[in-house]
């Protein structure tokens, strides 16, 4: 499955050719990826990103795809070895206390969300560069330039079933809902399955070693 297959199939399945309904079909997608995230978070969504912090500046944007913080974590590469250490979250009125002057700079040891979580706010203020690795939650790109994601190779019916589902609601189908919605949750149940005993025998051999 790739992003041009799965719109003809919503248009297949949905038998509808219409320039409006075409039009909808982004917007279905995305909203059967997002019902996807909220109720199969641990399937895939984990995404890892580098870059640098702004030396003298406490703000550092988020990804546009970002949910959730996983980890975020900085580099003193000035070092030899380079030392990595873990920035922990607080609350902006925290990170804004323990350091109340942003022109004053010294290594960062918390992180808060700022700005209507498009944003991070670093404290203390960044002397210096630092790379940082962040690992978050997200949602993967997926348009006719990004066609295909770990949904499309791994859970194709999941996601095919997720985008009808959206796309029944919106034609107010309550039959195909019904059995659209049948579908999606059997898929959904079968994954979850299938990853809580993968998770469960990860954490079982990690024991035993």
């Amino acid at each position: 499955m790739d992003y041009p297959s799965l719109t003809l199939q919503i248009q297949q399945y949905t038998k509808r050719t219409d320039q409006f309904f075409i039009g909808q079909i982004p917007n279905f997608i995305a909203q059967g990826i997002n019902r996807i995230y909220s109720e199969a978070k641990n399937i895939g969504f984990e995404i890892v990103a580098n870059s640098n912090l702004v030396q003298g500046s406490p703000v550092v944007g988020k990804p546009a795809n970002w949910k959730e913080t996983i980890s975020l974590t900085i580099t003193d590469d000035r070092l030899n070895p380079a030392v990595s250490s873990f920035l922990f979250l607080r609350t902006l009125e925290f990170c804004r206390s323990y350091w109340p002057s942003n022109t004053v700079a010294s290594s960062p040891m918390f992180y808060a969300n700022y700005l209507a979580y498009n944003q991070f706010y670093i404290s203390p203020t960044p002397d210096y560069a630092y790379p940082f690795q962040l690992i978050y939650l997200g949602l993967p790109l997926f348009d006719a330039d990004n066609p295909t994601n770990f949904l499309t190779n791994r859970y194709p019916s999941l996601l095919l079933y997720a985008c009808l589902l959206e796309a029944m609601l919106s034609l107010k189908d309550d039959e195909r809902i019904a059995t659209f919605e049948s579908l999606y949750n059997r898929a959904l149940q079968s994954i979850n399955q299938d990853s809580t005993k993968l998770y469960t025998d990860r954490i079982t051999k990690r024991d035993k070693d």
